[in-house]
């Protein structure tokens, strides 16, 4: 008898703690204070709030689009680049790529790639680093796979005896596609 009334205090016990609630209950036909309201009511953000949303995924048309968008860019990109044509090849870049490829630390590291190195090339300049990298490692890519990483960034594959590389890191600003540094 002792253990059946030890079960039944234990099982009631669980019962009532699992019954708490983290809100107050309002019986429907029970007025409420404004203050209670408001104390039940979740904050909304403000407009000076630095909470920034999670960006949206592309839908399904939406990659379509990119993907087609972007299959276009690469074949312009190749064109541009065969060419060796600098300044259009610059038009498609982003702030954050012309920033990034022009810093003399990042060149300077860059320069060691053991092809530069048997030239004894040293990059000083983005020209530099489109000359004597992107011109010879970029201008016969192609679209094999895109990885939509949200809907103004996407990594752009080819791949290369069936291992997947990055050819391409876009970026979309003003609803254009450009070459970006993420």
């Amino acid at each position: 008898m002792k253990n059946i009334i030890l079960l039944n205090t234990f099982i009631l016990t669980v019962f009532l703690f699992s019954c708490v609630s983290q809100e107050p209950v309002v019986k429907e036909n029970t007025p409420v204070k404004e203050t209670e309201a408001v104390a039940t009511t979740p904050p909304k953000k403000t407009v000076e709030s630095t909470e920034q949303s999670p960006p949206k995924a592309l839908n399904d048309v939406e990659i379509k689009k990119a993907e087609t968008d972007i299959a276009a860019l690469i074949e312009k990109l190749n064109k541009i680049i065969a060419a060796k044509d600098y300044e259009s090849w610059k038009m498609n870049l982003s702030d954050n790529y012309i920033k990034y490829y022009s810093d003399p630390e990042i060149l300077k590291e860059k320069t060691q790639s053991p092809l530069l190195v048997k030239y004894n090339i040293v990059l000083r300049s983005l020209k530099d680093y489109f000359n004597y990298v992107v011109v010879g490692s970029r201008q016969n890519v192609k679209l094999d796979e895109i990885k939509v990483l949200d809907r103004n960034r996407i990594k752009a594959y080819m791949f290369i005896k069936g291992t997947p590389v990055i050819i391409y890191e876009l970026v979309r600003i003003d609803n254009v596609w450009k070459i970006g540094k993420f």
